[in-house]
């Protein structure tokens, strides 16, 4: 893509239509301007067939990225809107300390609206383009979670352990 291109759909109001593996994106800038965060884009989705809207958030010079991973347009996702923004997890202190991060963020794509009959609800989220599975809480995901944090409980009690133990020098 040349610089003119991303240069034009910066202008307020600016619109244009991009192809993606198997679908059509028409892009649409929101009029609203604020030069302290990135430009928010309306994104079309459609196939012959079907389409949905979502508002992103980001520099003109990475809509091609973004329109690329977009989610096929389907009959669940027919007249839906998502907006798509990034959370931020701010991780446990063991975790942190296993890990060395202290943030995990990742992007959420957030129902504003659905037609009726749809198996979308307003306020279900999804994690980054998989819009298949709302992010929920499960039984079997909040076992695997306890699973998980018990095993780096035990990772950091044995390293306190090793930590405190005598020099084999000595």
């Amino acid at each position: 893509m040349g610089r003119d291109r991303n240069t034009d759909i910066e202008l307020m109001g600016a619109s244009e239509t991009r192809r993606g593996p198997n679908y059509v994106v028409h892009i649409r800038r929101n009029a609203f301007i604020d030069p302290a965060v990135p430009p928010f884009w309306e994104l079309t989705v459609e196939d012959s067939q079907h389409s949905y809207r979502i508002l992103v958030g980001v520099p003109a010079d990475e809509l091609d990225v973004v329109v690329q991973n977009l989610p096929e347009p389907s009959a669940q996702r027919n007249g839906v809107d998502f907006m798509r923004g990034v959370v931020e997890a701010v991780l446990p202190e063991d975790i942190r300390r296993l890990t060395g991060e202290t943030v995990l963020a990742y992007n959420v794509y957030n129902v504003k609206s659905a037609p009726p009959g749809s198996p979308y609800r307003k306020g279900q989220r999804y994690n980054d383009a998989d819009l298949a599975r709302p992010i929920t809480y499960t039984d079997a995901d909040i076992a695997e979670n306890n699973r998980r944090k018990d095993a780096l409980l035990r990772r950091l009690e044995a390293e306190i352990v090793e930590a405190r133990a005598p020099s084999l020098r000595f």
